[in-house]
């Protein structure tokens, strides 16, 4: 296995490949799961990103390093309260399957208690003095959870396929699709939806895959424009505004050697 390119693709979570790029199949299924893979990479990448960063963060950028690591647990929080208001609920009631989606639930409640504590560590920093933040400390709290995310994030991608048995029954993609939306309308468009935009690598799998699948100029437009809002925040993530993969920002070398953060 070659070399990772970049540092955050070396973990410690895991970087998920798509049913898609493995298959070549188009149904609603491999979709639904590609899509959800590609989401998941998202949370990924961002995660290792905070994780790798965090001894080496100058303390005059802790309120901007704090404000992205929670634009990183609202996102996830957001993304899974979705899945269990919305989405599994619905793919019971459609199949009549009563507890179809109980291991996913599970798998949430695995990391729940260690991903909410890590959340409340950041918001009391950032509602205090972020003067207080220790990375050894936050590090601690957070191996709490990467793991059962880890297994949670890529477990799902299978469950979501094996719903082929449903056939036409089930109308999954619809049901994810108003699960997203909800769920994307839900998020600040200045402070947390540039997390899920700047975290997708555009070169992921060749490029093959159209996502956020949007039209592109609205693509465009939303990636140029709402990170300038919070841009110190932004500087911290694993890609450009144009979607390319960089080096993170904050890796223990040199300032100088960092280079332009923004594209």
């Amino acid at each position: 296995m070659a070399s990772p390119k970049f540092s955050w693709e070396s973990g410690p979570m895991k970087i998920i490949p798509t049913p898609f790029f493995q298959t070549g199949l188009t149904d609603q299924y491999t979709y639904v799961a590609s899509d959800m893979a590609l989401v998941h990479n998202i949370f990924s990448r961002a995660f290792n990103g905070i994780y790798l960063q965090a001894p080496h963060v100058h303390p005059s950028e802790y309120y901007a390093f704090l404000s992205y690591c929670k634009a990183a647990f609202d996102g996830l929080a957001a993304h899974h309260m979705g899945e269990e208001s919305h989405a599994f609920p619905t793919i019971e009631e459609a199949t009549g399957r009563k507890g179809l989606m109980q291991v996913n639930i599970a798998q949430h409640e695995a990391f729940h208690d260690g991903l909410h504590k890590w959340g409340e560590y950041l918001s009391t920093l950032l509602a205090g003095d972020v003067a207080g933040f220790n990375a050894k400390e936050m590090l601690a709290i957070m191996d709490t959870f990467l793991e059962p995310l880890t297994t949670h994030l890529n477990d799902e991608i299978p469950t979501l396929l094996a719903l082929r048995e449903f056939g036409d029954k089930l109308d999954l993609k619809g049901i994810v699709e108003k699960e997203v939306e909800t769920v994307m309308g839900s998020l600040s468009k200045t402070t947390q939806l540039p997390l899920f935009l700047l975290n997708h690598d555009c070169t992921f799998e060749g490029g093959i895959h159209n996502f956020p699948p949007i039209p592109p100029p609205v693509r465009w437009a939303l990636m140029k424009v709402l990170p300038v809002f919070h841009g110190s925040w932004w500087k911290f993530a694993t890609c450009d505004s144009t979607g390319m993969p960089r080096e993170l920002y904050r890796r223990g070398v040199k300032p100088e050697e960092c280079g332009q953060y923004w594209a």
